[in-house]
């Protein structure tokens, strides 16, 4: 009887790994928080965008929970979906989109984004920018991208360029990511009690 609940249990503890292996391999959810405190106060838009080569490999980008001192309507221009606080659906269908918003500076602006991502070879790029009518605040142009690159492995499908001081980029956890770690930890104290 022992040998039979010990092998369930090493069933279960692999059970858990190969699922945790694979949720390891799934998109990533990046929070995107931009302090926009140290440049004043003002009138200012933030830009979102999704482009992709013709060849791209079909993605999608979802943005939501969007954050902010905002003001107006956003402007969608190309394959975007949606409405803020979200979800916004980005596609590099046709070379992308891109979402426009007005927002009053000196707070902090944030939202979280998640992709999906097909075959193929060629990539896709997200990213975030803050500008005024003449010129980009923050960086000479972006404040941060994700590039996603469909041939490459696992831990390089999604590279992560904060080129901002201002912007920080933080991946969120999936919930049955955590789930599964939690059940392969009791699965581990539970054969470790068992053996003494």
């Amino acid at each position: 009887m022992n040998y039979l609940k010990d092998l369930l249990a090493k069933l279960l503890l692999a059970a858990c790994m190969v699922g945790g292996a694979a949720t390891a391999g799934a998109a990533p959810l990046y929070n995107i928080t931009i302090d926009t405190a140290t440049l004043g106060g003002g009138q200012a838009y933030l830009g979102l965008y999704f482009l992709g080569l013709a060849n791209a490999a079909p993605a999608t980008a979802t943005v939501s929970n969007l954050a902010g001192a905002f003001s107006g309507i956003s402007q969608l221009t190309g394959s975007v979906t949606g409405a803020p606080p979200g979800p916004v659906v980005f596609s590099n269908a046709g070379g992308g989109g891109e979402l426009v918003r007005a927002v009053t500076l000196g707070g902090l602006l944030s939202f979280d984004v998640g992709f999906t991502l097909g075959a193929g070879d060629a990539g896709t790029t997200f990213g975030w920018a803050l500008f005024d009518d003449s010129r980009y605040l923050g960086a000479d142009g972006d404040l941060g991208t994700v590039s996603l690159w469909p041939g490459a492995a696992p831990g390089a499908m999604f590279v992560v360029d904060n080129i901002s001081a201002l912007s920080h980029v933080r991946a969120v956890p999936e919930p049955s990511s955590v789930l599964l770690m939690l059940a392969g930890m009791l699965c581990l104290m539970a054969h470790a009690r068992r053996r003494r």
